[in-house]
């Protein structure tokens, strides 16, 4: 009935009470483990009914305490399993399974009534497990072995601790703490080199070379373990007592010896003519644990929140609140402007703020780095180092940097006082991140991922207006703004994302509070002189016979680069300007589509510039202004759908990437789409001192007429070969559930062709696409079929279609294997269709029950049903009905479904 894949939790009812809350039943499944755990496959399927067991939960227990006696004795059966056995590795992920199925599922209250003894040796057992899985994941990678057994089992227990931490206030005061010590200590430990720690010890053999490759394999951990490091980091928090003063000692050590290494280094290229002939083995360790550190103490100190002001973490604000008393400001403030000094040689050290130190022990990271490439020591610096100082910073800054007190119940003095608003530390740091990220751009334009890293810092800096008012104060910004804009050496260098992001920065700086003649001549200084370039070159009268140089489309390409970027840079109180700068560039886009139309790259860079205006900007826009940006749209995809006449798309072998305008196209019309239901036009009235103006045509031109326009040059080109390109396909469903969600009354009106297309199209994605496209799918069918309703018309071609899909999902929801996150989609869509088709929807369930031999199963089939539709007869299109409805077809699938599973 499910995909085998799934971790599917047990609910069952009432009916089995008697039956599984048999402490005998559980015995015998653990008993049966024991006997059978030698065979991998089999001890697998006994895990996986532990593993339900552990789940369990549901109207099966009459009350709590039914649930807590349950709990207690399972939690005794898998200790007893444990203690008594040396795990095999196919048995690592089935015991993390069983462990994150009981923390999850149980209510806190049933794990703290638990005698404590018990409780105490769980948390002890689930903190030996996490370490010895923690080891084994490591010596995993040094193997680089394709089937990461542990390293899943790991991270399962590590996002049960999370569970369990972020929980805290239910459990007793602190008995987290020496649990969390140990697991953070061993995870230090297996990244850390000898003799502090075991990362890279020689297994079986292993030379420094094959360990090479494997680091360059891990280029990003921060995305690759991302999940590992929230949870770790929640622990740092948890014991932060113990694990922020680790992180800082061991940091500044690191930091110290790299220093050393790389006086000692220098001294080296002095005395000999052959550079080669050094050995970085020392150099690259230092470097791989500087890098885990800094990993570490940024999940630790900050988190990452997309969307919401992000809050110094209240443990990290506890422990700095408690240590207040102990701490000299002056001293700390000392420490944190000396990022060229050794912490230990400022006298009182010890007397400093933790939290302030570990940032003081990245900031003499990021000077002992800045120092190395004053000295022309570049070639001997880790730009993994570079990236990972800037990722820091740059985390650390969101959340710290002018720190709101208002925010905040309670508040560090030495966290305000440094990094505070009107504060002289706010200001260093301000200026001291600046001249670092002016440095980066200058020595590593060649490296794009570290200097992405750096460009992002600088948004930061940037996109909250307090902090731009202080970045616009200094020298260096107006330098590196006047830099880009003429386009010197080396920002011409960076590559393209780099440049966009950093026109994005420099647009979103000029916001900032500045007299109005400093905000002119900005603005002059960087937009003028790009319009200038642009409007210069275009508008040379042999402008075609030129376009295919390659210094002319270098130009055009990075114009079209920094119009992505101002774009990305909208916010609501800038919409009014940046939306007419943008437009005046639009119809000029439009006319680089007819002399760039054999050149893909620049094409897609046009239609991409449309992406973004429409992304950022579309929310804000009164009706006037939208007209403008639809028309300028339709104009495109008139051009487009023009030059693309006789292009032939049936290469099945082709790479995606030549289907990138086809993405892009798709990707405008669901932004276009985005308008009906995101708009912050009215309340916000952003434009209301602009002039409105009037349609420029007798009809306005609506989105619908643009995404539909666009809907009859995307969907004859989308062939069943190009579906199988996941992105592709993704966005093509994505945008048809839009339309039929948003304008389901324009679906009839579809030439006969296009329809016909449409619907076998989600006919295809509901059958034959992975879960997240059929599910999209069937949220398209319920607007189709509440369409149809409203029309009361029989024999339509979309009646007649919505007919043909009640039996597909029927047969999907009865007779299919399917994920369990598909039973609301399809379970909406189904009623939508019962609704509908109430005649076709009785032949489809006699249909079913006429073809059982078994009388039992008829029965039971017939009972189920019965109850199916017993809430909602006869059903109509209402809200109370379908939630009823909704809620009788999760029993209706959990008692009956198994029964006709066909495999």
């Amino acid at each position: 009935m499910f995909e085998a894949t799934q971790n599917v939790m047990l609910k069952p009812t009432e009916t089995w009470r008697e039956a599984l809350l048999d402490t005998r039943v559980m015995d015998l499944f653990f008993t049966v483990h024991r006997k059978i755990r030698e065979d991998s496959d089999m001890a697998q399927d006994s895990l996986q009914c532990l593993a339900q067991l552990a789940s369990m939960h549901g109207p099966v227990f009459p009350d709590e305490g039914a649930q807590v006696s349950y709990l207690a004795h399972l939690v005794e059966g898998l200790l007893s399993m444990i203690n008594g056995i040396e795990i095999e590795d196919s048995e690592a992920m089935g015991i993390s399974n069983i462990i994150s199925n009981l923390i999850t599922m149980f209510p806190r209250t049933c794990l703290t009534a638990l005698p404590s003894d018990l409780f105490t040796s769980f948390i002890n057992c689930l903190t030996l497990l996490t370490c010895s899985f923690g080891r084994s994941a490591a010596l995993e990678e040094v193997l680089d072995k394709d089937d990461m057994v542990y390293m899943e089992a790991y991270d399962k227990l590590l996002e049960s601790w999370l569970t369990l931490v972020q929980d805290e206030e239910h459990f007793p005061r602190g008995c987290f703490v020496q649990p969390a010590i140990q697991v953070f200590n061993s995870y230090i430990q297996c990244h850390l080199a000898a003799p502090d720690g075991t990362r890279n010890l020689s297994v079986n053999g292993i030379s420094s070379h094959e360990e090479e490759e494997i680091n360059e394999l891990q280029e990003d951990d921060r995305e690759l373990f991302c999940d590992q490091l929230s949870s770790i980091g929640m622990l740092g928090r948890v014991a932060a007592d113990h694990c922020i003063p680790l992180l800082t000692n061991l940091l500044e050590d690191r930091v110290t010896r790299l220093h050393g290494q790389l006086q000692r280094t220098q001294q080296h290229f002095m005395a000999t003519s052959d550079p080669e002939s050094m050995d970085r083995k020392v150099l690259d360790d230092l470097y791989e644990d500087i890098h885990w550190l800094i990993l570490v103490s940024g999940y630790v100190l900050a988190d990452d929140c997309q969307g919401e002001t992000p809050l110094i973490p209240s443990e990290v604000m506890e422990f700095s609140i408690k240590h207040s008393t102990e701490v000299d400001i002056n001293t700390t403030l000392q420490i944190l402007g000396s990022p060229g000094e050794k912490a230990s040689s400022i006298p009182g050290c010890n007397r400093t703020d933790s939290v302030i130190r570990l940032l003081s022990a990245v900031l003499r990271t990021s000077e002992v780095e800045s120092r190395a490439t004053r000295a022309s020591l570049t070639c001997l610096l880790s730009p993994q180092m570079g990236k990972d100082i800037m990722w820091f910073l740059r985390r650390w800054a969101k959340t710290y940097l002018l720190v709101d007190e208002k925010l905040y119940e309670q508040i560090s003095i030495p966290l305000i006082t440094a990094f505070g608003a009107d504060t002289e530390g706010a200001q260093w740091i301000v200026g001291y991140l600046l001249e670092k990220v002016i440095n980066n751009l200058s020595v590593w334009s060649s490296e794009p991922g570290l200097a992405n890293d750096t460009v992002e810092l600088l948004v930061t800096l940037v996109e909250k207006r307090e902090r731009a008012n202080i970045v616009v104060q200094c020298e260096g910004w107006w330098s590196l703004a006047k830099q880009f804009a003429s386009r010197s050496p080396p920002l011409h260098l960076l590559s393209s994302p780099v440049q966009r992001t950093l026109m994005k920065a420099l647009v979103l700086g000029g916001f900032a509070h500045m007299d109005s003649d400093a905000k002119q001549q900005y603005w002059a200084e960087v937009l003028h002189p790009l319009q200038q370039r642009f409007l210069n070159l275009i508008n040379q009268e042999n402008f075609a016979q030129i376009s295919q140089q390659e210094a002319v489309k270098q130009e055009i390409i990075a114009t079209l680069e920094a119009l992505c970027g101002i774009a990305e840079a909208t916010q609501i109180d800038n919409v009014v300007q940046l939306f007419s700068f943008l437009m005046d560039f639009l119809s000029s886009c439009i006319g680089l589509m007819e002399v760039y139309s054999n050149t893909p790259e620049t094409i897609n860079l046009i239609i991409e510039v449309f992406v973004e205006v429409a992304h950022k900007q579309i929310c804000y826009l009164g009706e006037a202004k939208c007209m403008k940006l639809y028309e300028a749209c339709l104009t495109l995809l008139q051009v487009y759908a023009k030059n693309n006449q006789n292009r032939k798309r049936c290469d099945a072998g082709a790479e995606e990437e030549q289907y990138q305008d086809l993405l892009l196209i798709m990707e405008l019309l669901t932004n276009l789409l985005s308008k009906e239901f995101i708009d912050f036009s009215d309340t916000d009235e952003v434009f209301r001192n602009q002039d409105q103006g009037t349609p420029t045509s007798s009809r306005p031109v609506s989105a619908a007429d643009v995404v539909l326009y666009g809907v009859n040059i995307v969907l004859p080109l989308m062939s069943q070969d190009l579906l199988k390109f996941p992105s592709l396909c993704n966005q093509y469903y994505k945008l048809i559930t839009f339309i039929c969600e948003i304008f389901p009354e324009k679906i009839p009106q579809l030439p006969e062709e296009l329809f016909k297309s449409l619907m076998f199209s989600l006919e295809l994605g509901m059958t034959s696409m992975s879960s997240e496209v059929s599910q999209l799918c069937l949220e398209a069918l319920s607007p189709l079929a509440e369409q149809c309703a409203k029309n009361q018309e029989k024999d339509t071609p979309l009646f007649i279609a919505t007919r043909h899909f009640l039996k597909l999902v029927f047969d999907m929801l009865v007779l299919q294997k399917h994920n369990t996150e598909m039973t609301v989609a399809a379970g909406e869509a189904l009623y939508t269709l019962v609704c509908l088709h109430q005649a076709e929807y009785s032949e489809l369930v006699e249909a079913l029950l006429s073809s059982q031999r078994d009388a039992v199963i008829y029965q039971r089939l017939a009972d189920a049903f019965n109850k199916l539709t017993a809430s909602s007869s006869p059903p109509t299109m209402d809200r109370k009905q379908k939630v009823a409805f909704l809620k009788s077809l999760e029993e209706f699938v959990s008692n009956v479904g198994g029964l006709l599973c066909v495999k």
